[in-house]
């Protein structure tokens, strides 16, 4: 199949640092063109990948310092008119750049699919409403329920894939000595629960994760004031090689997000590494953790250290094999082109 894969200009495709959409955007785009298809890439120009690459800039918008964000959404509608223009081009278009390019992909005679990777919020919705009819993907049936089931066109639920083998994975012998929270630095994250868990349980807690401008005052009110605990280390934002060390040497990973998470990279990243998460019950977290088999899924921060004990009986193996088993990028892949070739039929 002759594949177009739309990326967000945001970030690199894959990601430097913390990108979830684009570094899944990366691992079906190379296990696209692993599997034989012809695929072109839609992304920022240093993004890096085995497909046909086109770009209307020469870097990622935030790696570029002379472009206010203002303007950014002049570059997407620039790639999305170069879409439009290359169109006759392929046999299907998959779009991960959101609601900004539905009007563009809406006027295209060859097929196309969206994949929803955030939540429907208030301010896009009459977009996504408006364009009802288009074939959706859903990244869990958690996302399904909360963005209107009934209404939107989704064609199918496929789960993120990860790229298994990447992660570093040690047996139940090697020690792992502390406790982890990976991810964006903010109130929706629950970094500051995460904290507040590993404070009562009396375990190390290593912070990793980025802080956006929009989350500054958090960090300063919320996490600053609890980094002078000794147990409470602040690592900042970790590359790729440096996440998959981190995981395999946690005890846990501690997830004790405030919003319907669509799905959660950090908990598929975390159990292909063997890591068992502690969790809170929201979103997708049920469909990601098997309570009791691969974590923790609770209802309350206190009931995840009432039941933190539980975490010294999971399987580090069998961790590893819900990752393989749900969560692998050949499975991805294979739904995708699944997913494609009912479409363009």
């Amino acid at each position: 199949m002759r594949i177009a894969q739309v990326a967000p200009l945001t970030e690199t495709v894959p990601p430097t640092g913390y990108g979830g959409t684009e570094l899944v955007v990366s691992l079906l785009t190379e296990q696209l063109v692993e599997n034989g298809h012809e695929v072109t890439l839609f992304a920022s120009g240093d993004s890096t990948t085995n497909a046909n690459l086109v770009s209307v800039t020469s870097a990622s918008l935030r790696n570029r310092d002379l472009v206010p964000i203002h303007r950014w959404p002049a570059y997407d509608i620039r790639s999305l008119l170069k879409v439009k223009e290359m169109q006759s081009e392929f046999d299907i278009i998959h779009n991960h750049m959101g609601y900004q390019a539905l009007p563009f992909l809406d006027t295209l005679k060859c097929p196309v699919v969206t994949t929803n990777h955030n939540l429907v919020a208030d301010y896009c919705s009459e977009i996504y409403l408006a364009y009802k009819q288009m074939p959706y993907v859903a990244i869990s049936e958690a996302y399904k329920r909360l963005n209107y089931p009934d209404i939107l066109n989704y064609a199918r639920v496929i789960y993120n894939g990860i790229d298994v083998d990447q992660f570093m994975y040690r047996n139940g012998h090697e020690k792992r000595d502390y406790l982890l929270f990976l991810g964006r630095v903010s109130a929706d994250k629950g970094t500051a629960v995460a904290i507040d868990i590993a404070v009562k349980l009396g375990l190390p807690l290593k912070v990793v994760g980025k802080v956006d401008v929009t989350d500054q005052s958090y960090f300063d009110k919320e996490i600053k004031p609890r980094l002078d605990n000794p147990l409470i280390e602040f690592v900042g934002e970790a590359d790729f090689a440096a996440k998959t060390e981190l995981y395999s040497k946690a005890i846990a990973v501690i997830y004790p997000i405030a919003f319907a998470e669509p799905f959660g990279l950090v908990m598929a990243e975390a159990l292909a590494s063997g890591t068992p998460v502690a969790a809170l019950d929201r979103g997708s977290v049920k469909e990601v953790i098997s309570d009791g088999e691969t974590g923790i899924v609770a209802s309350t921060p206190d009931e995840i250290v009432k039941r933190f004990g539980e975490v010294e009986k999971i399987s580090h193996a069998d961790c590893r094999k819900r990752a393989s088993e749900l969560f692998s990028k050949e499975r991805m892949a294979m739904q995708y082109e699944e997913l494609y070739r009912s479409l363009i039929a």
